[in-house]
């Protein structure tokens, strides 16, 4: 029931295009968030139902307020059990997914970035792997950069030495490489591997686990969503697990670019949360401070920059 209540908070707020008359089950659950993306993320959806097949699947996009043309445009497909709704305001992340999450039909939920290009079937390839190995919480695809190079999608997960490091740089010179590595480029991403955290560019989990946890944390606007799901996989004894035989491309920070500062105070807010949660708890108001002056220096290195661009690899 908690599925029909949102959907009818969608049709509320205009749910502009619905093409499945009744709920059925499905194995997965593809979720895209769209935010002024529209021919990225029609690029996405045509790749989507190019590549993917062997399953019972549906694509729900959520538009969080997009004036670049999206309700128009993606209202108006015709693809096989798609659903897009529009949102009159952008509610960020983990709540948008959060939103699309209780309207899914699927097993299994898999979250997607928009700016994503299917290169073979990466759901079945995910399902086939979770129905194999029950011990798995979360899966991640192997990203590809445009020129097809790897794009690293793996995370140690953030540690009070990594907090230090970015309020005091310097500190790295009395580290060991094995204390300060979080990045995760020394990995042989050519093998199946568990690790602490996977990208939620693309994310692949059993709903029921899903709906266990709480579904996306909503303490940030975008950003750490990530990092403290698969935490939380973790904490109950799962493990988090990079699968490179499902494969795509990634374009990366095609949203973020279009509001580059707002992207910086999110990324910033949200670690703060993280490691509130995870470390200080009520202490956290102590190192805030810190966040706030770190956020204005890179809120000023922006200013600066041609890229604006905010990505995987800036985090």
């Amino acid at each position: 029931m908690k599925g029909l209540r949102l959907e009818m908070l969608c049709i509320d707020k205009e749910i502009i295009h619905l093409h499945q008359s009744k709920q059925q089950q499905m194995d997965v659950s593809i979720i895209i968030i769209n935010y002024n993306t529209r021919e990225l993320t029609h690029a996405c959806l045509q790749s989507v139902y190019a590549e993917t097949a062997g399953l019972r699947f549906e694509v729900i996009v959520i538009d969080n307020a997009s004036v670049d043309g999206s309700r128009e445009f993606l209202s108006s497909l015709t693809f096989k059990n798609y659903r897009y709704c529009y949102n009159d305001e952008n509610l960020g992340f983990s709540r948008a997914n959060n939103q699309a999450a209780a309207m899914a039909a699927g097993n299994y939920l898999f979250f997607m970035n928009s700016d994503m290009i299917f290169l073979n079937n990466v759901p079945l390839i995910l399902k086939e792997h979770m129905e194999r190995h029950s011990e798995v919480g979360i899966l991640g695809p192997c990203f590809r950069n445009p020129d097809m190079t790897l794009q690293i999608s793996c995370r140690n997960f953030p540690s009070l030495v990594f907090g230090c490091l970015k309020f005091f740089p310097f500190l790295k010179l009395f580290l060991s490489r094995e204390a300060t590595e979080y990045y995760q480029k020394e990995r042989d991403y050519s093998s199946v591997q568990e690790v602490d955290t996977v990208s939620a560019g693309a994310l692949f989990i059993r709903r029921q686990l899903f709906e266990t946890i709480g579904r996306f944390d909503e303490f940030s606007f975008m950003y750490a969503e990530d990092a403290d799901i698969c935490r939380q996989v973790r904490d109950r004894g799962l493990l988090v697990v990079f699968q490179p035989a499902a494969q795509l491309v990634h374009y990366g920070g095609q949203s973020s670019q279009l509001n580059s500062s707002k992207a910086i105070w999110s990324y910033y807010f949200a670690f703060y949360h993280l490691y509130k949660k995870y470390y200080f708890g009520r202490l956290a108001i102590m190192v805030k401070p810190l966040f706030l002056l770190r956020a204005v220096v890179a809120l000023a290195a922006n200013m600066v920059r041609k890229d604006k661009r905010i990505t995987w690899q800036d985090k």
